[in-house]
């Protein structure tokens, strides 16, 4: 993935939204909590376009029991 320069962007946020991504992603500022968020959102699209790709194509073994039936 290539890297672009960071710009400076202006967005009306909810506090308390910011407040839960800062906790749930350990960052200390507001800025790493959005730009992790982002990380995240990016990584599981790309993460569910490889699922729904091999969906049907083979078989998964719960080794763990996690599911039932």
């Amino acid at each position: 993935m290539k890297i672009a320069a960071n710009v400076r962007k202006q967005f009306i946020l909810n506090p308390e939204k910011i407040k839960a991504v800062k906790k749930i992603t350990k960052a200390k500022t507001d800025t790493e909590a959005i730009n992790k968020a982002l990380d995240m959102i990016i990584a599981n699209t790309r993460i569910e376009k490889m699922l729904m790709a091999i969906k049907g194509k083979g078989k998964i073994k719960d080794v763990y029991s996690r599911v039932s039936g």
